[in-house]
């Protein structure tokens, strides 16, 4: 057996005959050729590369899929401080309790809403105006109304009969309680008998139950979904975010196989 010697970066290659009772000779032959190890710095890139794809990648299909599948539904007005702190005109019906506490107010949220007339985002109409105001101005989005809490609610069903859709919803904080009243003769017995029935029927909640099965869809629009599902077709902008990923791969992994190959040129 003789042993060749080799620089690190050949071949070593044993040969000799090896007898073997049970079998035919034969030549044994090795490549122990040095393995070349990775360097620290390509391993960074490596690692910093795939946790960038893995995160770009995870990111960009949650919001894909959200967008595709769920819409939000904004409901950004809910309270007065929410009217003043917002680009938001404020409607009000003239000559009603609810345009008077606003204007006589002296302090707290009603009198910062008063002062929003000096930026003209307080105004007042006329009753028969309501409806009219509701449609255009309100349903663009850039006003709010307040009204009787009964009045509103049969507006916005109203609304849904003729759309079929929930176009507005009710603010979930309560203000200025408003009263009702039947008039009848000064110092008449019915009074007292009357009230206590009107009483009675409002804590059994008879009144709102009339009220509901007066109007049709009622109801509908006093919890509109905050959200939507939606089914919508992929275009090339719902996947640019895709295009750009696999374009920067590919541009990196040229610029790393030039690179290498000046880098190999030079040694």
């Amino acid at each position: 057996m003789s042993l060749w010697p080799v620089p690190l970066t050949g071949r070593l290659t044993l040969r000799g005959r090896l007898p073997h009772p049970l079998l035919p000779d034969h030549r044994l032959s090795a490549d122990v050729s040095p393995v070349r190890t990775w360097w620290v710095w390509e391993r960074v890139v490596l690692g910093v590369w795939m946790l960038t794809t893995v995160v770009l990648t995870r990111s960009y299909t949650g919001n894909l899929v959200s967008l595709l599948a769920v819409r939000y539904i904004p409901m950004p007005i809910q309270s007065l401080r929410d009217v003043i702190d917002n680009p938001i005109t404020f409607l009000v019906q003239k000559g009603s309790s609810q345009a008077d506490t606003i204007q006589t107010a002296e302090s707290g949220v009603f009198r910062d809403i008063n002062n929003l007339q000096k930026e003209g985002r307080f105004q007042t109409f006329d009753a028969s105006e309501v409806t009219k105001n509701l449609d255009v101005k309100v349903r663009r989005g850039d006003h709010t109304l307040i009204h009787v809490d009964d009045v509103t609610k049969m507006m916005m069903a109203q609304d849904f009969s003729v759309t079929g859709k929930c176009d507005f919803y009710l603010a979930r904080e309560e203000f200025l309680t408003a009263m009702g009243a039947m008039a009848g003769p000064k110092d008449s017995p019915l009074i007292n008998a009357v009230s206590r029935r009107i009483i009675t029927v409002r804590e059994a909640g008879m009144y709102d139950h009339w009220i509901n099965s007066y109007t049709p869809n009622m109801t509908t629009c006093l919890n509109p979904p905050t959200t939507m599902a939606v089914r919508s077709s992929l275009s090339l902008s719902n996947i640019w975010g895709t295009l750009v990923v696999y374009v920067a791969g590919l541009a990196i992994s040229f610029h790393v196989f030039c690179f290498e190959l000046i880098y190999s040129h030079l040694r």
